[in-house]
């Protein structure tokens, strides 16, 4: 577990460096938020029980994202019945309709990513290399660019953003996933 703590601990650190809105805490009974129908990753579970992100609301420079904390697990799952029994939305854009998902049934806990009616696509290999890949999207957007200052003046993604983003993102998760995280945040 100490790949998962050392990512939370980098997400958690990022998030608090550029005073994200929300903070997290800790869940002795995760039983009590967990939807029942659904079996717990190692990796959803340590996240969780340690750094449960209430509130806690994501500026892309774009659409903010929210990740959601236990106690919004269940009502997170609402609008997604297409999807399978072992898959879970972990986050959503504000508005609804672009879910963050974890593959609960698959080693290491890969996430994807959807925001049509489209498959899902993944985005991360596992839920540890997402998590460090968020908190490098964090730190470069809220760090570097401002948060609004990814785009120009025809609202359309810096290049220099794009490939400082790539250079930072694409080696935890791969250049193939790195795309389709880039096209869920920005496309």
């Amino acid at each position: 577990m100490s790949d998962i703590k050392n990512a939370l601990e980098k997400w958690v650190n990022t998030c608090e460096k550029h005073s994200l809105t929300g903070h997290f805490t800790q869940v002795n009974d995760l039983a009590a938020f967990f939807p029942a129908n659904v079996f717990c990753s190692a990796e959803l579970n340590y996240l969780y029980k340690n750094y449960n992100p209430e509130n806690l609301i994501i500026e892309t420079g774009f659409t903010p994202v929210k990740i959601y904390a236990a106690s919004e697990l269940v009502k997170g799952q609402t609008g997604y019945r297409y999807l399978p029994a072992n898959a879970l939305v972990i986050g959503d854009d504000i508005g609804g309709g672009k879910p963050l998902i974890a593959a609960l049934d698959e080693e290491n806990t890969p996430v994807y990513a959807n925001y049509d009616v489209g498959e899902p696509f993944r985005i991360a290999n596992c839920f540890t290399d997402f998590i460090v890949s968020l908190a490098e999207l964090i730190d470069l957007v809220y760090g570097r660019y401002q948060i609004f200052d990814i785009a120009d003046d025809n609202d359309e993604v810096k290049q220099i953003f794009k490939d400082e983003l790539a250079a930072r993102v694409s080696p935890v998760i791969g250049s193939e996933n790195f795309n389709a995280f880039y096209d869920y945040f920005y496309g």
